[in-house]
């Protein structure tokens, strides 16, 4: 529905906002018809925009991978089993896209990184290089399997 305000044809919505402030005037007892200066207007809350559950989580995902330690020292002073976490988190971010692979793959073939590591956790390493294999380019997946 549209209306007419001095000949111009408004949309509804406007129509009711300025039938709400002519309202508003007249309670403060200021006259309507008269432009006056001491008119403020009114205050109309904004709709805030909500995150989606996508945004939600490409922000975690930021977060997760600016802490992700890619420096070859913090990663060997790890235990074992933290280093395996480690590789994990880094393969998953990888595959999204939100980490640089050339660096995980230089920490995993530096020779310190499998140092101390039991046969397990080395075997749970490595089967976890094998199926995030096709993240790496051709020579570093000749590497990856060679080793």
């Amino acid at each position: 529905m549209a209306s007419f305000s001095s000949g111009v044809m408004i949309s509804k919505s406007e129509a009711d906002r300025r039938r709400g402030d002519e309202l508003r005037m007249r309670k403060l007892g200021l006259d309507p018809s008269r432009d006056d200066k001491n008119w403020g207007g009114a205050v109309i809350s904004r709709r805030q925009h909500r995150q989606t559950r996508g945004e939600k989580e490409d922000e975690k995902e930021r977060g997760e991978a600016e802490q992700l330690q890619l420096d070859l020292k913090d990663v060997i002073l790890k235990r074992p089993e933290n280093r395996l976490k480690w590789l994990q988190r880094a393969l998953t971010l990888a595959g999204k896209r939100r980490v640089q692979l050339a660096a995980i793959y230089d920490i995993v073939q530096h020779r310190k990184f499998t140092d101390g590591i039991s046969h397990g956790v080395g075997r749970q390493m490595r089967t976890l290089l094998l199926a995030n294999l096709h993240l790496f380019s051709q020579k570093q997946q000749r590497a990856l399997q060679s080793d």
